[in-house]
């Protein structure tokens, strides 16, 4: 063998040896990738399905709003009238609750006076 066969030989082995090293490094690196685009693809689909699943609970939403409203007018009087007599009830008990003290504060004096 010539000294160029050998040069030949040495870089043909060197120029093997490399591109083994790369597809050693390469092909695992693909599967990587592949997966993490599969991934990122899935995630995405997914995320399309929740937003338009998002976007038809709001559209519903948007449609019953108006009637919603609606019987927000017509119920809101009564809630009001409601509110108002609670309220009177509530100052009715309270002025009640002061008399019936002021009545017991008056029997106290005579329970105490008729123990004596």
């Amino acid at each position: 063998m010539s000294r160029t066969d050998k040069t030949l030989a040495w870089c043909f082995a060197i120029v093997m040896l490399v591109f083994t090293l790369f597809m050693i490094w390469f092909i695992p690196n693909r599967a990587s990738r592949t997966f993490q685009l599969e991934d990122v693809a899935r995630s995405v689909e997914t995320s399309h399905g929740r937003e338009r699943k998002q976007q038809a609970e709001y559209d519903e939403a948007a449609a019953e709003l108006p009637l919603t409203q609606a019987e927000l007018k017509k119920v809101q009087p009564e809630a009001e009238a409601a509110k108002k007599t609670l309220d009177d009830l509530k100052a009715e008990r309270k002025r009640l609750r002061a008399e019936k003290q002021a009545l017991e504060e008056k029997l106290n004096p005579a329970a105490e006076t008729d123990g004596n």
